[in-house]
């Protein structure tokens, strides 16, 4: 039984270990300002405002679609135009559902691509 084994890099920027005649490290280090070590690590904050944003889209499409309909006029015309709209109130979420599908599809062409 053979395994497979992988394929070797053709990157420009990495000779080859077998052609040069001195060892070379198998590895390069990208340049940058800061490392890793002395980097502030501010993933929480994104994910926080993450969470911040869905939430917010949440509570309006939700209200939007059927919060609104239940209320009286307040006279606030972007809120009365809302309570009265009957076509933009399902646009988004129907155009989210499309663009969960295309992001999808989009990664999975990406992974075909990358590891065939």
């Amino acid at each position: 039984m053979q395994t497979h084994r992988r394929r070797p890099s053709k990157s420009i920027l990495l000779p080859r270990a077998s052609s040069a005649s001195w060892a070379q490290p198998a590895h390069a280090r990208r340049p940058s300002l800061t490392t890793m070590a002395a980097a502030e690590n501010d993933t929480h904050l994104w994910g926080y405002a993450l969470l911040a944003a869905t939430a917010i889209m949440f509570l309006s499409t939700l209200y939007a679609i059927i919060g609104s309909k239940f209320m009286p006029d307040t006279g606030v015309p972007v809120l009365d135009w809302i309570k009265h709209d009957e076509y933009y109130c399902l646009l988004v979420p129907i155009t989210a559902l499309a663009a969960i599908y295309f992001i999808m599809w989009n990664w999975m062409g990406m992974k075909f691509f990358r590891h065939n």
